[in-house]
Formats: C-alpha cells, structure tokens, sequence
C-alpha cells in the first residue's frame, strides 16, 4: 500500500461528504486503522457508523474533524472531500468553522468554569458578535433541555449533563457537519429523547449533514439515512438502514446489536417467511396481521423466574436523605428506606439526576447521609473507614477515569490490595485472576490511559474484584462498551453471583434490555425518591411509573402492550418470552 504523510489535492465532488479508499494509519503502527473506506452523503443526509470497539469508528470521526493529522499524526492513502475541501490540506482551525465534533467522553471537551462560557468560547473564537452568541446560547441549551443551567459548572454535572453541554458548545458554532461519537452513551432516556429529537428536527429542515458513532440500532432507526459497519477498520456494510438492519445475521455477527424486533422476526421467518422487520412500529402491523390471519396465537404461559432463597438484609437504608455541599437546600435523596437483601441481583433504573448514584455512594462510604443511616449487616457505614467498606463493597463508577491513577494495569490493581492488607505472596495471583477475568492479561503492563475507554472501565471492574467484595455495585456497567462487551460486566458478575463468589450485585443502568435480562428485582428513582420497587416484570407492567420516571419498557414489552388484545402477557420482557408464548 502507498501511504503516504503528505497531503493531497482534494477532489472535486457534488457530495458534502467523500470517502474514496480512504486508508489510515497512525504513526509507528503497523496495522492500518482504517482500510479501503469509501461513502458519500448529500447535504442533509444522516449517516450511522457503527461496529465493535476498535472497529475504527473514532478514527473515522478523527479523520473527518482534522484531529489527524492535526493533532494525530499518521499516514493515508484514498481521496476525502468535506465541502469542497481536503481537511488533510487545509488547518484545524479552518476545519471547525465547517466541521463541528462532539467526542463520547465529554470531560475531553469542557474547558470553562461555566455553562454559559462553555458555550460562548467556540464562538468567540470565531469572532461571533457577542448579541448573536446569546442568542446561539439561549436556543442551544434549550434544545439540549438544560435551559436555567447556564450558571452551573460542568465539573458539578452528571454524566449525561455534560454530555448535553458538550453537544450545545459544538452547535452553538452552527457546523454545517455534525460528528457525533456515540453522544448519547451516557445519557439517560429522557436526555437521549431530548437530543435524538434535536437531531431529528436539525436534519428535517435540512441545516447539517450528520456522522454518528453509535452501538444503540433502536435510536438511529427513524434517524438514519444510511449505515456504515466497520470491523477491524474495514467496511463490513454500507448502504440503506432499512437495508443493512435488515440483514440481521450479518449485523450481529459483526458486532452490531439488532434490534429486538429484528431478531424477533428472524425467528418467525423460520416458521413463516415473513418479511424482515426493523422499527417496533413496523413489528406491531405485521404482528396484528398475523393474528388476525390467524397463523399465531399465544398458547403457553410465560416459564415462571423462579424463586431464589434469599438471605438476610445486607444493606439498609433508614430514613436516608443526602444533600450536597453549597446545595443543602437541594436534597438528592430525600428519606430513603430500603433493604437489600443477600442473594439479589437488583436493577436500579431513573433519569440522570434521580439520585441512584447517590444513593449507593453513601452504601460504599464515599458519602454520608446528612439524615437518617446507611447499614452493612447492622453496621453502621459512617463508622466504618473507607478502607473496611472496600473490603465488603465494591463499587465500578460510570467514568473508570475517576478510579485509575499508577502508570499500569498491574499497579492500579496492586494498589487497592496493598491498602486493605493483602499479603504479598497472594497479591500477584489476584492481579492475573482479575486481568484475566476481564480480558485484559495482555494488558499487564500498559499505562491505563492508553487503554481505550471501554477498556479502562473493564481494568476499574478488575480493581474492586481483586479485593473480593461480598456485594458489587455497577455503576452504568453499558458506557462505551459494544454489544460483545454490552453483557461482559454483566455477564461477569451473574458469573461469580451464581458461584456465590458475589453475594449480591446491584446495577444502575440506563439499559432497559439488559437490566430486564439480569435483574430480578427492579428500584425506580425520580426526585430523589423510591417510586417502584418490586420484580421487574411487575414494575415494568407500571406504566404510569415509568412515565414519571422518563422511562420506557424494554422493546418486547412495548409490542405486548400494542398486541394485548390478542392475549399477549403484558409482562413480556425479551425475545425469547415473546417466542415461548406463541404457537
């Protein structure tokens, strides 16, 4: 292959995106990140790229933005055209007037001390007049939903705020494309709602053509024009959603998560023949069709959960209420009662804000209540030093970044055995059973921060499994990671839960799917508050609850609240309930 470092004169094409054998690799690799890409989208146009972690998917975006060689240094062989201009030729800065970028780990972009100047600095630099760069500040945090917030700091945000805040900065300096990498893994449902519907009317009046990384089929359906799937840096598919989605074997087999309804239809095509179909609106039609023509109909009941025999009380909440230093006005959990019991696997589900982080921080000793208590089999947490906590509850938070600190992998799990007095002789076996446990062996040696970000979250799971918790609490276990690595948290800790290696596991999540498949029980926050809880398919069924808490059921359980006039359960949860129940 001919790279080369210099750049290149840039072809002339109608397209506002050209992609022609576009291959790249980064300086001192041997392997090229990207190979032989070629796409094109009209002004407009919508565009998914989508596939595994290391698929080449930020590359891409990197490619398009000028981040390479602008910052990024490396080689390339193929032609790129963006409005004309070859980013490879002309500077970054140039680049950003026409091409904004919103990364997947919003802390890599906000600078300022303020919301406000978060969004006024892209402009001001662009020599904006300052009347216009209200305006621009005014309409893009409102689009955002987080208007009343121009006062407040990122670093006091949530996840998902300051995802939010990164994305109105990147509009406020009104790119004509839109690069977003995976913008919404860390938003909440409403957030997501807020900003896919933002999206949606910024295409439909036709003022952006839009690139978005993403691993989520369900929220680009109705979004995207086209889909691009990429493995190993090269060119899996490409062409028309409604087309690639459609080829469900191939999507899921490169490392793209069809959508429920899709897989549930492969499986009727079995019996059938139907037609492939990709939007839950599209399931629902041919369904009642179906039914009505009489070639399904729901014979068996749902195969009962079974019953665990559970434990004693294992962590407790008494009259708990928390509220934050300079915010004590403000109470971000308001007098919690609750009891978790030994041999659970409990979901915790709410909006961003609702107070579920809050609420296992003060079970782990990071926080303490400023009323009522927080229990460990009877004992006090507020008595306990952090280090004694640790030793009984381990706890992986949604930014691994908070957590990784030594210059490697070994270390950073070393560190948190030397501090609760593991003996030495016994420290290095831990350290190879949690890297391998993970997937991260190989990994032994390499400074954190070179990791990519799913695999940082993967090396801050192995650091509290190291020191062998009784209950692991999963912050968000699904941020970053693609659909093999969806369910490997998960997966991992059902492992050890099963061997009893875990007594009790709890999962925040904003994953509708998988929480239905691994929890038993299900806690719904909003306000600070406990508004549900109970089994999952019983709070699932809630549906004036969920409303409240800006939450939907899982995609399963959407289509038998459409069918039940055709004796749907109305507790279905996955594919395979749904499959069970029909003859």
């Amino acid at each position: 292959m001919n790279w080369k470092a210099e750049t290149m004169e840039s072809k002339d094409q109608t397209s506002t995106v050209f992609f022609d054998n576009v291959s790249y690799k980064y300086e001192d690799t041997e392997r090229p990140a990207l190979e032989n890409i070629s796409f094109e989208l009209s002004e407009g146009e919508f565009l998914a790229v989508m596939g595994p972690n290391g698929a080449g998917k930020t590359t891409l975006c990197f490619l398009l933005s000028g981040v390479c060689p602008g910052i990024w240094a490396g080689k390339i062989k193929g032609k790129i055209n963006i409005f004309g201009k070859d980013p490879w030729v002309q500077p970054i800065y140039e680049t950003a007037r026409t091409v904004g970028i919103v990364l997947q780990d919003p802390e890599t972009q906000l600078l300022m001390p303020g919301v406000d100047m978060e969004l006024a600095f892209g402009p001001a630099n662009f020599g904006v007049p300052k009347e216009e760069i209200f305006m621009r500040t005014k309409n893009a945090l409102e689009i955002v939903g987080l208007a009343g917030f121009e006062d407040r700091t990122p670093q006091e945000l949530s996840g998902g705020q300051k995802q939010r805040v990164a994305l109105a900065a990147t509009w406020c300096m009104q790119p004509r494309l839109l690069v977003l990498d995976e913008p919404t893994s860390q938003l909440d449902p409403l957030g997501t709602v807020e900003v896919l519907d933002a999206i949606q009317q910024l295409k439909k009046e036709g003022k952006v053509t839009t690139i978005m990384i993403t691993h989520k089929t369900e929220e680009i359906i109705d979004l995207a024009d086209k889909i691009l799937i990429l493995r190993d840096g090269k060119s899996i598919d490409y062409g028309p959603t409604d087309e690639v989605l459609s080829r469900t074997k191939i999507i899921e087999e490169n490392g793209v998560r069809p959508p429920d309804i899709s897989q549930l239809f492969l499986k009727l095509q079995e019996r059938f023949h139907v037609e492939p179909q990709i939007s839950l609106y599209q399931g629902i039609g041919k369904m009642e069709a179906l039914f009505k023509d009489r070639k399904l109909s729901v014979k068996k009941a749902l195969p009962g959960d079974g019953k665990k025999e559970l434990g004693e009380s294992i962590l407790i909440a008494e009259n708990l209420s928390y509220s934050y230093k300079g915010y004590e006005h403000i109470k971000a959990l308001k007098n919690i009662n609750l009891k978790i019991y030994e041999g659970e696997f409990v979901g915790i589900i709410g909006q961003n804000g609702s107070g579920k982080t809050t609420l296992v921080k003060n079970f782990v000793g990071i926080l303490q209540a400023t009323e009522g208590n927080a229990f460990f089999r009877g004992e006090d947490l507020s008595k306990l030093d952090v280090s004694d906590v640790a030793k009984k509850v381990g706890m992986v938070l949604q930014n691994p970044d908070y957590q990784l600190f030594t210059i490697s992998a070994d270390k950073e799990i070393r560190f948190g055995l030397k501090n609760i007095g593991v003996p030495d002789d016994e420290i290095e076996d831990r350290v190879l059973d949690a890297l391998r446990v993970v997937g991260l062996d190989k990994e032994y040696d390499t400074f954190p921060f070179r990791l990519s970000f799913g695999d940082r979250r993967k090396l801050a799971v192995a650091t509290v499994l190291a020191m062998r918790p009784e209950i692991l609490i999963m912050d968000e276990p699904t941020t970053a990671q693609d659909y093999w690595g969806r369910y490997l948290l998960a997966d991992l800790a059902k492992d050890l839960f099963d061997k009893g290696l875990l007594k009790t596991v709890i999962m925040i999540t904003h994953d509708m799917e998988l929480v239905a498949r691994f929890a038993k029980r299900l806690i719904v926050m909003a306000d600070g508050e406990i508004i549900a809880d109970g089994p999952t398919r019983d709070v699932f069924y809630q549906k004036d609850v969920l409303k409240r808490a800006f939450l939907k059921p899982p995609q399963m359980t959407q289509l038998a609240f459409a069918l039940q006039e055709y004796n749907i359960p109305q507790d279905v949860l996955s594919v395979e309930d749904m499959i069970h129940i029909l003859s």
